[in-house]
């Protein structure tokens, strides 16, 4: 871990959005008021006016240099005294504000340091050790932990030819920002921001500004760019809760004091659709969760069974992870995975195409796991290649009837060259494999040995792996953590046709007819095969070696099982009786939770016979 920032200043909020108020230069916190160099040969990047140089802030421009941060092992953690202080705060910065992944702060009533960490997972572990440190009894007490979940999706009726982006400010203080992006039909950003161990929040603004035309001279830039276009204000009744709210949200125009305002430079009609939610979540101390917890880890099989009918396939996805969550910090999820794995091949019996293709528990908590223990993984063999891709305008669509035949062949060569750097990638592993996920596949193919089904284990490593994870994030990157902005439409063909290649390898398919403009790959399929096979052997043998990783991070168990609670109580109370009276004892044990929350928490009705037998 690498110390970033040492700020000896109060953190001060932003009060962007105050009528008649302008744009303060210290409107993340102080995060990023210190930031001092490291590469001197970076290139300058869009930033806010936040942001310090060697030389000191430029005023009337929103551009202050390259942002440079200083990276020296981490020597002065154990000087800070985070017990001697209640009003300690540890929380994440998000990587759009700093523009460096996997950071942390550490706040108090002097000062604010920054640190950063080579993963999402050694950056959860420090914060969870600083926060045990600042509150050592933090399992045995009772606590609120807020969290933000939002997504940025796209804006209507703003001026053409121009590029925006907008900001995410919690009761005046940044915390994200999007990218920016240029108006097309329509503006669209598609990011998602998920915010945890947030403060106490009472107001929530996204503030729209448009980008700086680089192109300009800096004297001439336009002063406009120092305050929002516009702000849209959410208010936290609306998407307080479990469910996500979705709504297009009317931009209120930014108005300067002795100014009409920029209704000029908006629409009549300009606003963003946001989809989001807001939970505040008590969670109770260890002990009031522990015979939930002993029937999760016992009872886990039957638990599922008797659910999943019950389920939306919305539902199975949040079950699935909250289990895996509690799961892995227990010490079992390896055995959860592997009895859905099983569960699965038995389910679907000569079916077995169909494994992990179907919207089921086993699928949804495979998902999940992949993710939680799979993220370096990902960042190793594929985050240079999203990387390079985002910045390249080689084009690849091989469709004739999208591209003219003039460019055909040069776009074939493209894609061919495309996916051989992934291939390369995967099948020569340039990271350190999940040590967790070679336990679950040679598990699985164990399993399918002793049955006489060596094949199927195969497919369920291919089809978890391939077609839940790998290809999934090749198609869709900044879901998976490998990068923020969604791809422009030309990457994201190249994504989609990268994708398909890749999974036909994993799944030893040619092309046919139904995709004849694709054919021409075949031959680069046949090529590669013998390749996949060795690797998927490979990280199934239990035999083998090759460099692993165990997961590093940290699940906060009691946080865990107080989502996996309020999801349960949430799905099973609407139920008729006789389907929650067959579900006893876990309604019964979720009830003895609930009475802890205080009487406005949802109960689980039971009839008096089944509460009866669950208490002898």
């Amino acid at each position: 871990m690498q110390n970033l920032i040492d700020i000896d200043t109060e953190c001060s909020p932003d009060i962007v959005g105050l009528p008649g108020g302008t744009r303060p230069k210290n409107q993340d916190g102080g995060v990023r008021a210190l930031i001092k160099r490291r590469r001197p040969e970076n290139k300058t990047k869009r930033n806010s006016n936040t942001q310090q140089n060697s030389i000191g802030l430029n005023k009337g421009s929103r551009h202050y240099g390259s942002r440079e941060s200083v990276s020296i092992p981490v020597g002065g953690l154990g000087s800070l005294d985070l017990s001697a202080d209640t009003s300690t705060v540890i929380r994440p910065v998000h990587s759009s504000i700093l523009g460096e992944k996997y950071c942390f702060e550490v706040i108090n009533s002097e000062n604010t340091h920054c640190f950063g960490c080579s993963s999402a997972a050694e950056r959860d572990r420090w914060i969870e050790d600083l926060r045990r440190a600042a509150q050592p009894n933090k399992d045995n007490i009772e606590r609120t932990e807020n969290s933000l979940c939002l997504w940025v999706n796209e804006a209507k009726d703003l001026p053409p030819k121009r590029r925006y982006y907008c900001e995410v400010h919690l009761d005046g203080t940044l915390f994200a920002r999007t990218s920016s992006r240029a108006v097309g039909k329509p503006l669209f950003w598609g990011e998602f921001f998920e915010l945890d161990n947030l403060p106490c929040v009472s107001q929530i603004t996204l503030h729209l500004f448009r980008d700086e035309d680089p192109k300009k001279k800096r004297h001439s830039r336009d002063e406009s760019i120092l305050h929002p276009l516009g702000s849209v204000a959410i208010p936290l009744a609306d998407i307080q809760g479990r469910t996500y709210q979705e709504k297009w949200y009317p931009i209120t125009p930014y108005k300067a004091s002795g100014t009409a305002g920029n209704k000029e430079l908006l629409g009549q009609q300009a606003s963003l659709r946001i989809r989001a939610r807001f939970q505040n979540l008590k969670v109770l101390p260890m002990e009031k969760y522990k015979e939930f917890a002993e029937y999760v880890t016992v009872d886990y099989v039957e638990m599922c069974r008797s659910l999943e009918p019950l389920l939306s396939v919305k539902e199975k996805e949040e079950l699935a992870g909250a289990l895996v969550h509690v799961l892995q910090s227990i010490g079992k999820a390896k055995e959860f995975l592997v009895d859905l794995g099983s569960a699965e091949v038995e389910r679907l019996g000569e079916k077995e195409a169909l494994i992990f293709r179907e919207n089921t528990l086993a699928t949804k908590a495979i998902d999940e796991y992949m993710k939680l223990v799979g993220q370096k993984y990902l960042i190793d063999t594929l985050g240079d290649f999203i990387t390079r891709l985002y910045s390249s305008t080689e084009n690849c669509e091989v469709d004739p009837r999208k591209c003219p035949a003039s460019e055909l062949s040069n776009n074939q060569k493209h894609l061919k060259e495309t996916c051989e750097e992934v291939v390369q990638k995967i099948v020569e592993l340039h990271g350190p494999f999940p040590e967790e996920l070679h336990k679950i596949f040679s598990s699985w193919v164990e399993l399918c040995e002793d049955q006489g089904r060596a094949e199927i284990g195969q497919r369920l490593i291919s089809a978890s792996l391939f077609l839940r994870f790998l290809c999934p994030a090749i198609l869709s990157p900044s879901l998976f953590g490998l990068t923020q902005p969604y791809p422009e439409p030309n990457t994201l063909r190249t994504l989609t046709l990268t994708a398909k290649v890749i999974q036909n390898l994993a799944n030893f398919t040619l092309f046919g007819e139904k995709e004849e403009y694709m054919l021409f790959m075949n031959e680069f399929l046949q090529q590669h095969w013998d390749g996949m096979r060795g690797f998927l052997q490979t990280v199934s043998n239990v035999d083998t070696y090759i460099p692993m990783t165990s997961f590093d991070g940290y699940v906060d168990l009691p946080l865990r099982l107080a989502v996996l609670h309020g999801l349960l109580v949430d799905i099973i109370y609407q139920k008729d009786q006789d389907t929650i009276d067959k579900l006893n004892p876990l309604p019964s044990i979720l009830n003895q939770i609930t009475e802890s929350l205080g009487p406005e928490a949802p109960r689980i009705i039971i009839s008096r016979c089944v509460e009866v037998l669950y208490l002898i």
